[in-house]
């Protein structure tokens, strides 16, 4: 599965906004996120960035670097 985006341009008309090898009529899937799912997506993606972050700065073997600054 891959996800792409896309606008939607009436009359059934769907235009890709990636280049993508499709054979023609071949069925795709359209998911079309609601404004309350939006900020759902947003607020779940900030908090997994928010944990790989303090992962990365965290990190008391990166500490030795400390003494070169």
């Amino acid at each position: 599965m891959k996800t792409i985006t896309a606008k939607y341009r009436g009359n059934s008309l769907l235009e890709l906004l990636e280049e993508v090898d499709l054979p023609e009529d071949t069925e795709l899937l359209v998911i079309i996120p609601e404004e309350d799912d939006e900020r759902l997506m947003q607020s779940q993606l900030q908090r997994a960035a928010e944990t790989v972050f303090s992962k990365l700065w965290d990190n008391n073997e990166d500490e030795v670097w400390s003494e070169y600054l």
